[in-house]
C-alpha cells in the first residue's frame, strides 16, 4: 500500500531577517521581552505592534496590559535577548542536554533549531563534526554570526518551512530544545525533522505535567509562528504532552525513545528558578529511527 507524502507547507514570501534586523533594532516585535531602561528589574513583553503604537503586558508585575506610541517605545525600554533565569540555567541544560550526550554527538552532523544566542550551539560545535542552526530572529541571527563566525552553518529563516529544502539525510541527529512548546504549529515541526531523516532527534520541551495537549494564553506569544516572516501570529501556542510527542514520533518512524534523567539537574539552591523546576520534570529525550543505529 502507497502511504500519501506529506503536503508541504506553502512557502512564506521571502525574507531576510539579517537586513530585516537593522530596520527592527529599535521596533519590537510580538513575542519579544522588553526591560525598562529606568528600571532593569522591570521588563513587558510584547503582545502586538502596529504602525504607530505598541501594545504590551507587564512581567512579574500585577499591572494592567499597556498600549504605548510606537515612536516613544526605544526610550523607555530595551530589548533583552535572554532572560535572568534562562541564563542563570542554560550551562546546567547543556551539561545535561548536550555534554553528558556527547558520545551520540562525536562526529555527528548536527542540525539544531531555534539556536537563540547560542547557549547550547557553544557544546554542539565542540562535539559534533559539523553544527548548522536555523534561526529566524534578526537579532540573534546577527549575534550568533559575530558569536561564531565561520564555525556555525547559519540558515536565516522560519523553521516551519526552511526544514522542508534542506535535504534528506543531511544531518545525522537533530536538536530541538526549548523550541518545540514555543510553536502554534507543533505537530508540523515534528513531521519536518522527520522529513530530514536523521538518525536521532534530541526533543527537549516544557510540558508541565500535561498528559496530551494544552494551549497557553494569548500574553505567551511563542517565538516561532511567522513573526519575522509577515505572517499572522494567532498569540498561541500548543504545549504537547509527552504521550503525543511519543505517538507523534512512533507514526513518523522514530518509535524508540530514550529518555535523558534531568531529575538531578540543579542550578543553586536559591537559583532553581520556577522556569528550570519546570524544565526538570518536563520531557527531554532521544527519538532513534526505526532500524536505524542508536
Amino acid at each position: 500500500m502507497q502511504h500519501a507524502q506529506p503536503q508541504r507547507p506553502a512557502q512564506a514570501p521571502p525574507a531576510d531577517p539579517v537586513a530585516a534586523a537593522s530596520e527592527a533594532d529599535e521596533a519590537p516585535c510580538a513575542g519579544e521581552i522588553w526591560r525598562s531602561r529606568t528600571d532593569p528589574a522591570e521588563a513587558v513583553m510584547v503582545l502586538r505592534r502596529d504602525a504607530d503604537a505598541v501594545d504590551y503586558a507587564w512581567l512579574d508585575r500585577d499591572a494592567a496590559d499597556g498600549r504605548m506610541p510606537l515612536a516613544q517605545w526605544p526610550q523607555r525600554f530595551e530589548v533583552v535577548l535572554e532572560q535572568a533565569d534562562h541564563t542563570h540555567a542554560t550551562p546546567v541544560r547543556r551539561h545535561w542536554l548536550i555534554d553528558t550526550q556527547a558520545e551520540r554527538l562525536r562526529g555527528a552532523r548536527v542540525l539544531e533549531l531555534g539556536a537563540h544566542t547560542g547557549g547550547l550551539t557553544e557544546a554542539l560545535l565542540a562535539h559534533a563534526a559539523q553544527v548548522t542552526a536555523v534561526e529566524n530572529n534578526p537579532r540573534c541571527v546577527r549575534h550568533l554570526r559575530e558569536r561564531f563566525g565561520e564555525r556555525l552553518d547559519l540558515v536565516a529563516g522560519d523553521m516551519h518551512h526552511v526544514l522542508w529544502d534542506l535535504g534528506q539525510d543531511r544531518f545525522d541527529v537533530v536538536v530541538c530544545a526549548g523550541v518545540l512548546y514555543h510553536s502554534a504549529h507543533p505537530f508540523l515541526l515534528l513531521e519536518a525533522m522527520a522529513h530530514l531523516r536523521p538518525r536521532a532527534i534530541l526533543v527537549d520541551t516544557l510540558d508541565d505535567g500535561v498528559a496530551e495537549l494544552r494551549a497557553v494564553v494569548p500574553n505567551l506569544v511563542n517565538s516561532c509562528n511567522y513573526r519575522y516572516n509577515r505572517r499572522p501570529d494567532c498569540g498561541y501556542s500548543l504545549v504537547l504532552g509527552e504521550r503525543l510527542i511519543a505517538g507523534a514520533m512512533a507514526r513518523l518512524g522514530y518509535a524508540a525513545m530514550q529518555r535523558i534523567d534531568t531529575a538531578a539537574a540543579t542550578i543553586a539552591p536559591q537559583r532553581d528558578s520556577a522556569y528550570f523546576q519546570q524544565w526538570r520534570r518536563s520531557l527531554s529525550a532521544w527519538f532513534l529511527r526505526d532500524g536505524g543505529a542508536a
